[in-house]
């Protein structure tokens, strides 16, 4: 049996339609009327269906803004490639600083940990949600945010006609079939983009994208050891200072990410529901911050805001429901609040 989720903002009065699509759409982006149609209400629909790790589905909307900023990465915690079908409305939008256009039929690929801001007309995608570390496996650690495979080409036609129908199928896969499903999307997507970003991005050994991957788990595993360093990772996998630093260096340094990993680790303890009443020098010292001036710098360049200031507002602001890592389910809450609003 399918179990698909439809949520459309027909399901609730005129008055609660705005926050309700914000709040189907908000694991994945913070949704806004245009500047110049600021008045107009936010419409859409959404569809999703659970297809072994993946998520499948399609997305209608009236023109609208779409966001994605540091803290929404951080409280969906959504370790995600998001591959979008153009199929109707033409979209522009920044990509971590990085200019997109997307026109009818072109696919977008997004990375759902990093930041961007689009301006889409009225229109419908098909989307798929697949988790990182597939995609990676083919094509190693590459920047794929904000990709476009235009649609005259052989591939970008491909790859459409066999997104699209899989949300049209009227059946279920075993466990094994929606695997080889997955399978066949991630060499589809793979033989596409090794044409677009492979060659002019750094090659990575299959060694090295391994020990990136490890370390990553690592850190995320013993983020609040007060010893975690650079100098601690090298012992525990006996690597060079070297060798460690090309793994991340298109991050900015092994370093850089044990900092902003423990940043967002705050972010994550600040604002959750039923957290602890540590207060922010406790928080920040046991994740390695020493220096409060040092933690509140590099807390506000991170986040936009203070530390204070998250925690106040997120208490306060904090929509009924925020989502979780098991992204199917929040749809699934989203859709049951209907019945409540």
């Amino acid at each position: 049996m399918i179990n698909d989720i439809f949520i459309s903002t027909t399901m609730v009065e005129a008055e609660h339609r705005n926050d309700f699509w914000r709040a189907a759409a908000g694991p994945i982006f913070e949704p806004s009327p245009l500047p110049d149609e600021r008045k107009t209400p936010l419409e859409g629909i959404l569809r999703a269906r659970p297809l072994g790790s993946m998520v499948v589905g399609s997305t209608t909307f009236n023109a609208q803004r779409f966001s994605r900023d540091r803290r929404n990465i951080v409280q969906s915690g959504l370790d995600y490639y998001f591959v979008q079908i153009a199929v109707a409305g033409a979209m522009k939008g920044e990509f971590n600083g990085v200019s997109v256009n997307v026109e009818v039929g072109d696919i977008l690929i997004a990375d759902l940990a990093q930041t961007l801001t689009t301006e889409t007309r009225a229109g419908c995608r098909a989307s798929t949600l697949l988790p990182r570390e597939h995609l990676e496996k083919a094509v190693g650690f590459r920047n794929l945010h904000g990709i476009v495979l235009k649609a005259g080409c052989p591939m970008t036609k491909l790859i459409a006609t066999y997104l699209g129908g899989l949300f049209a199928l009227s059946t279920s896969f075993s466990c094994t079939q929606a695997e080889a499903v997955e399978e066949a999307v991630v060499i589809l997507l793979a033989a596409a983009l090794k044409g677009e970003t492979l060659e002019k991005a750094e090659e990575f050994s299959p060694l090295t994208l391994v020990l990136r991957q490890r370390v990553m788990a690592f850190i995320k595993q013993n983020i609040h050891l007060p010893e975690m360093s650079q100098e601690l990772i090298q012992r525990r996998f006996n690597v060079s200072r070297t060798h460690l630093y090309r793994a991340f260096a298109a991050d900015g340094g092994v370093t850089k990410v044990l900092r902003d990993m423990r940043l967002d680790a705050a972010f994550v303890e600040l604002t959750r529901r039923n957290r602890p009443s540590r207060s922010i020098t406790q928080i920040a010292a046991s994740l390695g911050f020493s220096n409060g001036n040092q933690f509140l710098r590099g807390f506000r360049a991170r986040f936009g805001v203070t530390p204070s200031e998250a925690r106040a507002e997120l208490f306060i602001a904090q929509p009924p429901a925020r989502p979780n890592s098991d992204l199917f389910t929040y749809f699934s809450d989203v859709r049951n609040q209907a019945t409540k609003i």
